[in-house]
């Protein structure tokens, strides 16, 4: 292969990995090839505390070694060392970082030889947040040689590439981190959470949307959209919706609300209907238009007794009084529910109005439900 056949392999690999992280050993086989080395990582060293590496991808070492080196040895390696005090360097070698008499006398080469025969070391990095750097290290043998000037030049060459490859699979995994995070969070959530396209295509429920259809009791989802078996309900439902995307982008934009009546009988659902929709990018696939919240009053998740206990210094008992009053308990149930008598529920609740500074049952529950969530 022509050395400008090699230079594109390796860029296309990189831009690959930038898009799959798992391709990353196949850019570091290229590399080793393209720069002459016997050992490639990626990594992604966080700086902010003692160096560790979060993320570290190798070819050609032993993971008993790696795993020692990242437990134990990385926070002294001085490569690492050197990388946390100049994050913006874009190609480090060991000449910059130490004299090949001084890794004789230091203590990590000491170790470093004793479980690899890699000797010279050429790194590529990109600072892509405070205290957080990412890149690639070719380490070379002590019979391949030195990395000499015509190969840092060579692999200067890549650097570009690499660096808008890492930003660019930056941006995704941050991205994908915070999809995952929001939708953990919403999962959690007692409460229904629909988003609709402009078309009013669900395009996401969250875990309580989903079990709506399987309690039959009136909310219908379909790749349409949503819809409720009362007409009068559905017809208004179908209006909030439409008015929610007739106001996307107006400052002033509000939400709208309604009860819809359920088949059993059962207190009736609330529904908040708001417009979510700005400006997406050009090639984002998901662009949600109209968010709906559904509420379910006879979903009573009471506070879990030992957040109470933690946050006001309840003890167990009391905080497991104070969860049933938060669930909508009126006194007398929660004693009986508890198996103390009305008195001792009496002499209880005010402990709990002592040190939780309240003085009022109402004022109480106002208390806990906004300060502690459900679930």
């Amino acid at each position: 292969m022509s050395v400008d056949r090699c230079v594109i392999a390796v860029i296309e690999e990189i831009y690959d990995a930038a898009l799959d992280e798992t391709r990353w050993p196949e850019v570091l086989k290229k590399l080793t090839d393209f720069t002459g080395s016997q050992v490639a990582a990626f990594w992604v060293l966080d700086g902010s505390g003692e160096p560790r590496l979060p993320a570290f991808t190798y070819i050609n070492l032993d993971p008993k070694f790696i795993q020692e080196y990242l437990e134990r040895m990385a926070p002294i390696d001085p490569t690492v060392r050197y990388l946390v005090g100049h994050p913006k360097r874009p190609i480090v070698h060991d000449g910059l970082v130490i004299t090949e008499r001084e890794k004789d006398r230091h203590p990590y080469y000491n170790w470093h030889g004793r479980h690899s025969d890699t000797r010279f070391r050429m790194v590529a990095q990109v600072r892509l947040a405070p205290a957080l750097q990412a890149g690639v290290a070719m380490h070379r043998t002590r019979r391949a040689g030195r990395y000499e000037a015509a190969d840092i030049e060579r692999f200067t060459v890549l650097y570009p590439h690499l660096q808008r490859a890492l930003v660019i699979g930056s941006r995704l995994s941050s991205l994908g981190a915070m999809q995952q995070c929001t939708t953990e969070l919403l999962d959690r959530h007692p409460a229904a959470v629909l988003l609709l396209d402009g078309h009013k295509r669900i395009i996401y429920a969250n875990r309580s949307a989903e079990a709506l259809p399987l309690n039959g009791d009136g909310i219908r989802l379909s790749a349409n959209g949503i819809s409720l078996p009362c007409k009068g309900d559905n017809d208004r439902l179908q209006r909030l919706i439409a008015q929610a995307l007739a106001v996307i982008g107006l400052p002033a934009a509000t939400s709208g609300a309604m009860r819809a009546l359920r088949p059993s009988g059962k207190r009736p659902y609330g529904i908040l209907v708001a417009p979510v929709s700005k400006r997406y990018a050009a090639l984002s696939t998901v662009r949600p238009a109209v968010c709906i919240v559904i509420t379910d009053p006879e979903d009573q998740r009471p506070l879990p007794h030992q957040r109470l206990q933690a946050a006001f210094g309840l003890t167990e008992a009391e905080a497991r009084l104070a969860g049933l009053l938060a669930s909508g308990e009126e006194l007398r149930s929660a004693a009986a529910k508890l198996g103390i008598t009305y008195g001792a529920a009496r002499a209880r609740l005010a402990e709990i109005f002592q040190k939780t500074e309240t003085c009022r049952q109402g004022q109480l529950i106002k208390l806990l439900l906004t300060t502690l969530p459900t679930d």
